[in-house]
């Protein structure tokens, strides 16, 4: 089950939340490029709005945390700056309707995640995420390959 943003997170959804217009959903890559080695944190995005310094806010959807102490987290917004979007590599799912969206946080929730683990991370979290919206077509597989080749997302292996 999603857990309630922390204070801490720098949470704007209550100020931007999500709305009923089409909106392009993106799987974003932190960095510019894969080195073909290591960890690289994925998300899904999509924007909900712009705020008064014309910074983009995005809605969030991710496995948060670090080895051993995952959490996942929803609804999340933040500011993206012009810098945070220039300076990671993003990939279009297409465009999706709010009942998509909303249907795409279900999976996401759905998702079985070991908060302790220390074999998989949110690049297995975002495959079974991006499995799961293939197999409700929400995704075409051919987008499914073509991002999991520019941004390889790991495949889930047993826990220790």
């Amino acid at each position: 089950m999603a857990q309630t943003p922390g204070r801490f997170m720098s949470d704007v959804y209550s100020d931007y939340p999500d709305d009923n217009t089409t909106k392009e959903v993106q799987l974003q890559a932190a960095g510019r490029s894969y080195l073909g080695y290591g960890e690289r944190h994925v998300l899904l995005q999509w924007p909900n709005g712009t705020d008064e310094e014309g910074d983009v806010i995005m809605q969030i959807v991710q496995l948060s945390g670090m080895v051993g102490n995952y959490a996942y987290y929803a609804p999340f917004a933040t500011k993206c700056t012009e810098s945070v979007l220039q300076n990671n590599e993003a990939f279009s799912l297409g465009m999706y309707s709010r009942a998509q969206r909303d249907r795409i946080l279900a999976l996401a929730e759905a998702i079985q995640f070991k908060r302790t683990s220390n074999v998989n991370n949110c690049q297995t979290w975002a495959r079974d995420l991006l499995e799961a919206m293939v197999k409700e077509d929400l995704l075409s597989e051919s987008t499914f390959d073509e991002i999991d080749k520019k941004a390889p997302l790991w495949k889930r292996q047993p826990e220790a």
